[in-house]
């Protein structure tokens, strides 16, 4: 028999109120509230209260085992009960069942309906770490390229799944230090996932190894966890502060013929000490060094880096002479990288192929002898008039070293001696030798062989 005007519901101190919920219970009940006793629950006396009265809790209209008979001097003094772990997931009534003393019939208070949460978000992971529950999936292109600007601006959308997801559960998905909090709605729980959608402000720093993770506090206070709270780490690279960058084809200023890809040697580069390459491109800035490539005949020539110390700079690079003349006849490929501060990853530019005009006579590449002291040269055999002809050392950095004219000596080959201390002191270094040669008694234009690259 009900008799709430009689029997007070019981009490649960540090119980949670209000709280969200279709069943409209009263309050909460949470986890942190279980000791080793069990579940506090507070008794108010009720009326008439007297030695003898038996008082027992029901959980869910079900006896618990636990109660208390009053003794003598115990009347009208509160008292409490502990319940043990037996409430179920979800909405439980608890009651007070009071039989006095002579009476079979108990007088029962009305039901205090609690929520509890069990397990908790996450469910329960004993020890430290990472929460193996609780799941996070991001889309595959974010993994593999980071966030950019206009990818943050679309939105990333980080899917998150755990055991025991809930509505009015609170996730806190912390962005590299910086928390995002959302409530699981209703249809989110029903789902079975959440899904929170990332957008520039959430991406609020650079950071090639940005990190997402989070944890779940439900609307009872219970934690992911209890100990391993947070979810594994998961990094990014965002990007999305970068200047968008793009990395025009570099110029050559000699390369005056067809739209820039032709250099005409012998009209716009027959004397030069070097070629000109000017790097523009769009988003130079502060802080981005750059670095120019040669891709000629049989090497690639890598310049001096050098920094952007003001934002749209254009900069200029100085290509040694020996890298044009070693692909006269050929194509060289001019591009730059680009690196980005605080990375270390070099960006391409586009490409500019340049065709480098051939002189009169394709000369071959020398070779050298074991001992390195004999080159041979390869002009074309026969040829139409009589030449001389001279060798040259190139060392980088150094004044170039020239033979003494001599007369070619036309045939499948010539061999010319390397001039004594060429080689020897310049031991341990990297050498370019090659060979030029002229119409005897001419003044015509002196044409020039490829380079051999020689370790001294």
């Amino acid at each position: 028999m009900t008799n709430a005007l009689v029997i007070a519901k019981v009490i649960i101190p540090g119980w949670v109120t209000p709280v969200d919920h279709p069943g409209k219970p009263e309050g909460g009940v949470p986890l942190s509230l279980r000791t080793s006793q069990g579940l506090q629950v507070w008794i108010d006396p009720w009326l008439n209260m007297s030695s003898g009265d038996n008082a027992k809790l029901l959980s869910n209209g079900s006896a618990t085992g636990i109660g208390k008979t009053i003794q003598p001097g115990e009347e009208n003094k509160r008292f409490i009960l502990y319940l043990p772990d037996i409430l179920n997931d979800g909405i439980n009534g608890l009651q007070l069942a009071v039989t006095r003393l002579g009476s079979s019939t108990p007088e029962t208070s009305a039901p205090r309906t609690l929520l509890y949460n069990l397990p908790r978000p996450g469910g329960e992971v004993s020890g430290s770490g990472d929460n193996p529950f609780l799941y996070m999936t991001l889309p595959i292109d974010v993994v593999t390229h980071g966030v950019d600007a206009a990818r943050a601006a679309k939105g990333v959308d980080v899917t998150l799944r755990y055991t025991s997801l809930r509505a009015q559960d609170v996730i806190t998905l912390q962005c590299d230090g910086r928390d995002v909090n959302h409530t699981v709605t209703t249809q989110e729980a029903s789902a079975g996932l959440v899904v929170i959608t990332l957008f520039t402000n959430d991406f609020w720093q650079d950071n090639p190894r940005f990190t997402l993770r989070y944890r779940v506090t439900d609307q009872l206070g219970n934690t992911s966890g209890p100990d391993a709270i947070w979810s594994s780490t998961t990094s990014i690279d965002v990007h999305v502060k970068q200047p968008v960058l793009d990395l025009l084809a570099p110029k050559v200023l000699e390369a005056k013929e067809a739209n820039g890809t032709t250099l005409n040697f012998e009209k716009d580069f027959y004397d030069n000490a070097h070629a000109t390459v000017v790097v523009n491109y769009l988003g130079s800035n502060v802080g981005q060094t750059v670095r120019v490539q040669c891709i000629g005949r049989a090497e690639t020539y890598l310049s001096d880096i050098q920094p952007v110390t003001s934002a749209g700079q254009i900069l200029t690079f100085r290509i040694l002479r020996r890298v044009i003349v070693d692909s006269i006849g050929h194509k060289i490929e001019f591009k730059y990288t680009v690196r980005l501060p605080g990375t270390t990853e070099d960006l391409p530019s586009k490409d500019l192929d340049v065709s480098i005009l051939r002189q009169k006579h394709l000369l071959g590449v020398p070779t050298i002898s074991s001992g390195l002291d004999n080159l041979r040269l390869y002009a074309p055999n026969p040829l139409e008039a009589a030449y001389t002809v001279r060798i040259s050392l190139t060392i980088d950095g150094q004044q170039r070293l020239d033979s003494v004219e001599a007369t070619y000596i036309q045939g499948p080959y010539m061999s010319f001696s390397i001039p004594p201390g060429w080689v020897s002191n310049n031991r341990g270094k990297t050498g370019y030798f090659n060979y030029s040669i002229r119409r005897t008694s001419s003044s015509d234009a002196i044409i020039f062989s490829p380079y051999l690259k020689v370790s001294l």
